[in-house]
């Protein structure tokens, strides 16, 4: 579902990238250049997609994104969206491990998260606790980017195709010239 520009980006994967998927969504930018600015500030040798909040902070002042950062006292995240959320507003929120969006549109609380954007009361993390300060997101002048497709391309141009003697020509396809002419030619 697509309401206002609440929605993740397309290239968004699923999934243990709920911190970098809501520094994506809320800032209108792609989900591969978030998680790799996220994979920059980790500290782990390989990075699966788990953020802390030092790391979106990071990342969010690298992006020059201006949030606010307030506290709130212990509450679950539906009591947060139905008593303190404003309308037309992005929260960041953290609550025990998962990372969300919240966003009051037409009067009713939605989340986002990898499941999507869903209505508070159908949302699967209701009911955890807000444990870190929540950001308020400032608001998107337009659509979040679109990913870049590569084009497709139905015939290869003959220019860039070497075709090489082989003693299976039926299983024989087309091979790309390198960059580099001055590969070895091993067969």
């Amino acid at each position: 579902m697509i309401i206002d520009n609440f929605t993740y980006p397309k290239d968004a994967r699923r999934g243990g990238v709920c911190g970098v998927l809501s520094i994506a969504a809320s800032t209108g930018q792609s989900f591969e250049r978030v998680y790799s600015l996220c994979a920059s500030y980790s500290h782990q040798k390989r990075f699966k997609g788990g953020t802390t909040l030092e790391q979106r902070l990071k990342v969010l002042s690298h992006l020059g994104v201006d949030y606010q950062r307030i506290q709130m006292p212990r509450m679950t995240l539906k009591k947060f969206a139905d008593w303190y959320a404003k309308p037309d507003t992005t929260y960041m929120v953290t609550t025990t491990r998962h990372v969300q969006l919240i966003r009051i549109i037409e009067g009713e609380p939605y989340a986002l998260d990898q499941g999507g954007n869903k209505h508070i009361d159908a949302f699967w993390g209701k009911n955890k606790f807000i444990n870190r300060d929540i950001l308020i997101m400032p608001e998107l002048d337009n659509k979040p980017e679109p990913t870049k497709e590569r084009p497709f391309m139905d015939v290869i141009p003959s220019a860039l195709v070497e075709v090489q003697p082989s003693l299976f020509p039926s299983l024989q396809s087309p091979t790309v010239l390198a960059d580099n002419r001055h590969q070895l030619n091993l067969f």
